[in-house]
């Protein structure tokens, strides 16, 4: 469209230019595709705001900064830098002659530390800021106390038609000027699948893709004009999605497009590419789509109810990736993408009652993430009393009290909240806390691995660059796997960086050893304007110091991260506890006393990645009190291991109900309800444990309605009962309740298997047997013969051609072990498997794989 004064936001125009020379601070509300995004700020340096100072434009995703100035600077026939630019973290894309700026919200933090007061802007509009993250909350308390010292100074905030009040009232009232676009009607058909839209078992997601198949297939069969998106909670599903629908029946009919996060900028702008004639298109999104793309031609949505939010512990210090069901305002915002030229259809997949249950709107990032960074901020702007700031939602005390034991953790922070020399030099890198910590702990104690802190700084600000193909698994571990060192994750991110920028043709070392080729280029890039700010400073950047050294750096900074191994696979931190080395680090095979971790996040179970092992002799150069606190932590874990736990959630009658007695439902005191049926709970040595036969079970899983009810068994144990056998004796509720949904958990017969396999990958035909034996991995079968105590079958392998199986009572030791060997079988097999057998390989790995998701 190049007639850009047809877009609706110019019937306000007036109203816009008008309310705004008569208040500081205005809200404009309108749905996506008004214009306002782009053509406010045209208006504004039409209007001859920019002769004051610069327009800004914050945006919070660094694709939108970037399309957005890519988009005025066409329009204004100008190319940047110029009259129009942009600048995101380690780019920026502005000169002197700037006068329309649009960046992130993060950058605008950045520029407030050198100009509080920012005196080169004449207005700043923060866009999207319905999204209501951390920064864009963030900015806009920073951007009240600019209002209040600068009465020349004017702020936009632009909404999306969702609690635009909130914005107005915390503004003290101002005025809101609602941009009206042209809305069709859509349709809202409810459609769930059998099983409550999920992807927290294989069942669950398998009834998803198959409703979502079935769904575009109603939509071909109506004949329906315009395009279809979907939307789904994150890559991975998004990409089995694509698989399915380009396998199905009518794979050919349509044009299939992924959109998410992850991808490039040439990627995403896919969405906007016209499908090939006679065909569809049918866009597969995150919650990307609901306000931040417009996306033309939209006549279909189908809705999974489903997006994945961070949450972050501030007693562990960990964080979590967690499937939710988004809240009613985006559910309307993603059905109104169906409405925007042409009336539409929008498919729920899931039931009206549940819409109706749902939250009003998204729960804010700032109650749900680690505010260490903004801390940190507050301090450089000479802000301490924190609790006190002016936030539009304020976070709670918890909140502020973790972020500011995590700033004193890494000695960023005085006595009196002011930063201390350390903060100081953290600050002056755009990076998190704990990553600049690494930096700062080069710059003052280990000057020779300087370069080495700041490729793993690079490492640790992107996404992990390497890729496993669905079907390639075994071969592109093999390559990771070239790139393992002794010393750890840490060590091999400086080997593989180093060998990545010796290479001449970057992109067929990526593709030969299956890299992402943009992470990698994302890599290179956070590492080379690191080096220029460390340079700024008149530091010189060395390197080729010890190693040891090198992880001391780390664990400066991420010392929240520093864990003591407790039992054979489990380690604790200081605050946290039953964490797991991830089977993506090269640590995952090992298990050194001491670890260090680049995070820990919980998905299944809690992980820690991106680790290297640390010695008792490193723990004392990190910190001399460091391993006194980490057994004083384990012995605390001893200690309470007797305490009672707590009450399940939906197993309250269990606790504190006598025997007899009945709940208000009609099911028996002491027990809890699944799929219709009642299952016994008893006290077996102090602790609860509901009792699972495995007919009823089955049945009642495949009746339960509501997964996320089997997530939300607080500290209730387990145990399943199968022809006078146990199988997962003591286990977490919810943990045995995935694998019943996940695997089949029908013993084997001892007749029906090997016990005794022992397989000599030296010997011939030895391999090929081995392959085949594969799929009892994970099936059940009895611990010991004559016993009556049922246990997964796992292999092991003594890491020099040797194979066998054996029965774990435990899942998570039989899960380790079996793929910890599978890694070693990919090693001793590299090059001598036909493309059966590879196949075969791949499949077990990815199943074992998955499980740990």
């Amino acid at each position: 469209m190049n007639d850009y004064t047809s877009l609706p936001v110019y019937e306000q125009k007036q109203r816009i230019l008008d309310t705004l020379a008569v208040n500081q601070v205005i809200v404009v509300q309108s749905p996506t595709g008004s214009g306002k995004t782009t053509q406010i700020p045209v208006i504004l340096h039409e209007a001859g705001f920019s002769a004051a100072g610069m327009i800004a434009v914050t945006q919070p995703r660094r694709i939108a900064a970037l399309s957005v100035s890519e988009f005025i600077a066409k329009q204004l026939k100008t190319t940047y830098p110029g009259l129009v630019g942009y600048k995101m973290r380690f780019e920026d894309k502005t000169d002197a002659t700037t006068r329309i700026k649009i960046m992130t919200d993060g950058i605008l933090l950045q520029e407030m530390k050198l100009d509080p007061w920012l005196s080169k802007y004449s207005v700043v509009m923060v866009d999207e800021a319905h999204e209501r993250s951390l920064n864009i909350d963030f900015v806009l308390g920073l951007l009240k106390r600019v209002l209040a010292a600068r009465q020349d100074f004017k702020v936009i905030v632009s909404s999306a038609t969702m609690n635009a009040e909130a914005f107005s009232t915390y503004f003290d009232g101002c005025p809101i000027v609602t941009i009206d676009t042209v809305t069709y009607p859509v349709t809202i058909v409810y459609d769930p699948p059998a099983i409550p839209a999920s992807t927290a078992s294989p069942s669950a997601a398998e009834a998803l893709l198959a409703k979502m198949e079935s769904t575009i297939d109603r939509v071909l069969d109506n004949h329906d004009t315009g395009d279809i998106l979907c939307f789904l909670p994150g890559e991975k599903i998004i990409k089995d999605c694509i698989r399915r629908l380009a396998a199905a029946p009518f794979g050919r009919k349509i044009h299939l497009i992924p959109l998410y996060g992850r991808l490039a900028k040439d990627e995403q702008e896919r969405v906007f590419e016209t499908a090939p004639f006679g065909r569809k298109k049918v866009i597969v999104s995150t919650n990307i789509a609901e306000t931040s793309v417009t996306i033309p031609g939209i006549t279909t949505v189908i809705d999974s109810g489903l997006a994945k939010l961070n949450y972050y512990n501030p007693r562990t210090y960990t964080a979590s990736l967690n499937e939710t069901p988004v809240s009613k305002a985006s559910c309307n915002q993603r059905k109104g993408r169906a409405g925007r030229t042409q009336s539409g259809t929008c498919y729920r997949l899931y039931t009206r009652k549940d819409f109706e249950t749902r939250q009003t709107y998204t729960t804010e990032e700032i109650y749900r993430t680690d505010l260490s960074e903004v801390v940190l901020r507050m301090a450089e702007l000479g802000i301490t009393d924190f609790e006190q700031f002016d936030f539009i939602a304020p976070p709670g005390h918890e909140g502020m009290v973790g972020a500011v034991e995590t700033l004193g953790m890494l000695k960023a922070l005085e006595s009196d909240n002011s930063l201390s020399a350390i903060g100081k030099l953290m600050v002056q890198f755009p990076l998190v806390p704990r990553v600049s910590r690494i930096i700062v702990e080069a710059i003052l104690r280990y000057p020779d691995v300087l370069e080495e802190a700041l490729i793993a700084a690079a490492f640790l600000s992107a996404q992990s660059p390497f890729v496993l193909p669905p079907g390639e698994e075994t071969d592109a571990r093999k390559a990771h796997h070239t790139f393992r060192d002794i010393q750890g994750d840490f060590v091999s991110y400086v080997k593989l960086f180093r060998t990545y920028t010796s290479m001449k043709n970057a992109s067929k070392f990526c593709k030969s050893n299956y890299l992402d080729e943009r992470v990698m280029a994302e890599i290179l890039n956070i590492k080379i304007q690191l080096e220029q700010i460390v340079t700024d400073m008149e530091i010189p950047v060395t390197g080729g110091g010890s190693m040891d050294d090198y992880l001391c750096c780390i664990s400066a900074g991420m010392i929240q991260f520093v864990c003591v191994r407790e039992g054979k696979e489990n380690y604790r931190s200081l605050t946290a506890e039953h964490i797991q080395i991830h089977p993506g680090s090269s640590m995952f095979r090992a298990d050194p006393l001491f670890i260090v971790a680049g995070e820990i996040v919980r998905t299944s179970r809690m992980f820690a990645m991106s680790v290297s092992p640390l010695t008792r002799n490193l723990l004392a150069r990190i910190d001399p009190d460091l391993e006194t606190q980490l057994s004083a932590a384990r012995g605390r874990n001893k200690r309470a291991a007797g305490e009672k736990p707590a009450a399940p959630k939906n197993a309250k009658n269990a606790a504190g109900q006598g025997a007899g007695k009945s709940a208000k439902d009609g099911k028996p005191a002491d027990s809890i309800r699944i799929g219709g049926t009642d299952f016994a709970v008893e006290k077996i040595k102090g602790k609860k444990n509901v009792i699972l036969p495995f007919a009823q079970l089955q049945n009642a899983l495949a009746n339960e309605r509501d997964e996320s009810r089997l997530a939300q068994t607080g500290g209730l144990r387990a145990k399943i009962k199968i022809n006078g056998y146990e199988l997962l004796a003591g286990e977490k509720a919810e943990l045995v309740f995935r694998l019943a949904k996940a695997l089949d958990l029908t013993p084997l017969d001892d007749k029906d298997w090997n016990r005794k396999l022992n397989v000599q990958l030296s010997r011939e035909g030895d391999a090929a047997q081995l392959i085949r034996a594969l799929d009892l991995i994970l099936k059940t079968a009895t611990a010991k013969t004559k016993s009556k105590e049922l246990g997964f079958i796992c292999l092991f392998t003594d890491g020099h051609g040797s194979y066998w199986f054996k029965v774990s009572r435990g899942f998570a030791t039989a899960l380790n072990e079996s793929l910890s060997s599978l890694e070693t079988l990919i090693d001793e097999t590299a090059g001598t498997l036909d493309d059966t057998q590879k196949t075969k390989l791949n499949a077990i790995y990815r199943k074992l794989n998955d499980l740990y998701e």
